[in-house]
């Protein structure tokens, strides 16, 4: 019989299922896919701005031009955490870089092919036992998933668009300093390690993208569960409720973008992210989390022929009860609002360079219930930089 994790220990060690590691905005996503569109608190259902497009809605690709972008996301962040015991205290600084970009290409006044690839993720690395049992590991999770997004957007009118796309995923997950119940009363053994152990997934996407005037446009996506294959050895234990399974999760949203000038384009999306459909979420020893809904809202002006100005804000309701605290040692995705900016510069007609800065303000979830006793802190900067050309 397998063991069950304990509920108060370095446990769930987990990651959850998004891009990169230790990538963790929303639950286990990024604040927003593409620099351009992430500097605008991530706006993008109904905006689509480069070939990041797919990732966002698929049906923006039928308006980006033949074109090809490529960025860097710089996560850094550092947690800490008062856990389980009087004076135990832990900490976690991170720094992890993530690529993202995409390819389109227009075939013809309303059709376009084209590709995204997305990365983020969620862990942490404590560099210490998460409590004082002989043989217990560090504590620490890492989980990388890369998404690979080809997509096909059609336009059967000139002001609207539908797109759909695969989502092709490559998932990597580690965890240690797992600690579980010894066969005495009251007693802990520390749970052997697996290494980092690999799966694939897949899934697909469809999007909308209608302009009822020339200033408005709405969007609307619906991403489908990405159901991932079996991380060998930790479906024996920490994995064991979901047979060793981290599925990317479904998710849904609408937007709008005004364009209120000439130079100046408001952008909104609603996005509800469902965490608490997989199964691994639904674990009644496990991280415990629910489905999220997340408000992001941006403004765009364009200074000049060259320079271009990005600023934006989110919010989500957290998905972290705090009753779960203490699961979520490993996974400190607390973060319910985050602040953006960003500008792009135009090298020439057909090139440009964009930056973009996001932070998450400090941030304290404290535990109740059976959770009292672990305090969870943490503080998240993103650092953002792209390229874009145009052919």
């Amino acid at each position: 019989m397998p063991h069950r994790p304990f509920p108060t220990s370095a446990v769930l060690a987990g990651a959850l299922c998004l891009p990169g590691a230790a990538l963790a905005i929303n639950g286990a996503q990024l604040g927003g896919n593409g620099v351009r569109n992430a500097s605008m608190g991530g706006a993008s259902i109904a905006l689509p701005l480069d070939a990041n497009a797919a990732a966002n809605n698929p049906a923006g690709m039928a308006f980006v031009p033949t074109s090809a972008t490529l960025d860097l996301q710089v996560f850094r962040g550092h947690s800490t955490a008062d856990y389980v015991l009087p004076g135990n205290r832990l900490e976690n600084r991170q720094t992890i870089a993530g690529p993202q970009g995409g390819l389109n290409w227009q075939l013809s006044s309303g059709l376009a092919l084209g590709f995204s690839v997305s990365g983020g993720g969620s862990g942490s690395d404590y560099r210490q036992a998460a409590l004082p049992v002989p043989g217990a590991g560090k504590a620490s999770s890492t989980l990388r998933v890369a998404e690979f997004v080809p997509t096909l957007a059609w336009k059967p009118a000139p002001g609207l668009a539908v797109g759909f796309g695969l989502t092709l995923a490559r998932q990597q997950f580690e965890a240690d300093g797992v600690i579980v119940p010894a066969p005495v009363p009251g007693g802990l053994l520390p749970l052997q390690g697996h290494g980092s152990q690999s799966s694939t997934g897949a899934g697909w996407r469809v999007g909308a993208l209608w302009k009822p005037v020339d200033a408005v446009t709405l969007g609307a996506n619906y991403k489908a569960r990405t159901r991932m294959g079996k991380l060998d050895g930790y479906d024996a234990d920490l994995l064991a409720y979901s047979a060793g399974r981290l599925d990317v999760p479904e998710q849904y949203g609408v937007g709008v973008a005004w364009q209120a000038s000439p130079g100046v384009t408001i952008a909104a999306d609603w996005l509800r992210i469902l965490w608490g459909q997989l199964k691994v979420m639904q674990d009644p020893n496990g991280f415990g989390w629910r489905n999220q809904p997340v408000l992001r809202i941006g403004v765009s002006w364009q200074a000049d022929e060259r320079l271009t100005l990005r600023a934006g804000f989110s919010r989500n309701h957290a998905q972290i009860d705090s009753s779960r605290a203490t699961q979520n040692l490993l996974v400190p995705a607390i973060h319910d609002k985050a602040f953006t900016v960003g500008l792009s510069w135009a090298l020439d007609p057909k090139s440009e360079l964009s930056l973009g800065y996001e932070f998450n303000p400090r941030t304290t979830l404290t535990g109740t219930g059976a959770s009292t006793g672990t305090n969870l802190t943490s503080q998240v900067q993103m650092f953002m930089a792209g390229w874009q050309q145009r052919f």
